[in-house]
């Protein structure tokens, strides 16, 4: 069975999805990151950085969520998460998941935690927010000439953008109403995923 450390409005919901999907066994264990369980000696032995995810299976433990997603998407093949890596698609949807889980996440991390970067908070969300922008643009210009990211199934990297449009309230702009084709691409993803109760709750 799988112990999932988790912080619902994280990037760990991904994972915490991706379980659901797969119908593995698991349980969530809640680390209240708003008042620092993350740094207790106890999740600190867990997982030293202090983040959230992490996937506990025995007594193997993982961290990174993104690490954790394409090994559950490697080890669980039958729920078609990804495919295979090697081909041409795989190739297209590693792709689509490298800048939804790195790019696009690293900018609205800088949104979420600009104090950490400079003093100058402001100018720190500006500069991040002009390139969200930019990313959410070439989001938007896929989903205009496809169902999902990487075809007409989702992938992993739906289901990591679908979390991160989570965070919208984070940002100067209605993220929804500027991008109205991410609505639609929300309403498409709960209706192919609706074995997921976290995703149905986003």
């Amino acid at each position: 069975m799988y112990t999932l450390y988790h912080f619902p409005i994280s990037c760990s919901n991904v994972v915490k999805i991706v379980l659901e999907l797969i119908d593995v066994e698991h349980q969530v264990c809640i680390v209240d990151l708003l008042n620092a369980e993350q740094r207790s000696p106890e999740f600190l032995a867990l997982n030293p950085s202090g983040k959230v995810p992490v996937l506990v299976e025995g007594d193997r433990v993982m961290t990174q969520s993104a690490a954790i997603l394409i090994h559950l998407s490697q080890k669980f093949p039958d729920a078609n998460l990804m495919p295979d890596l090697a081909s041409e698609e795989g190739m297209e949807a590693l792709k689509w998941f490298d800048f939804i889980s790195a790019s696009l996440h690293g900018n609205f991390d800088k949104v979420i935690h600009s104090e950490r970067i400079s003093n100058d908070s402001d100018i720190v969300k500006a500069n991040a927010e002009e390139l969200i922008l930019k990313q959410l643009e070439l989001v938007e210009s896929r989903l205009l000439k496809s169902t999902f990211l990487t075809g007409e199934q989702p992938s992993l990297a739906d289901y990591y953008f679908a979390v991160i449009l989570g965070w919208s309230k984070m940002l100067s702009f209605n993220l929804l109403e500027r991008y109205p084709t991410f609505a639609d691409f929300k309403v498409k993803l709960k209706v192919a995923s609706p074995q997921s109760n976290s995703l149905q709750a986003l």
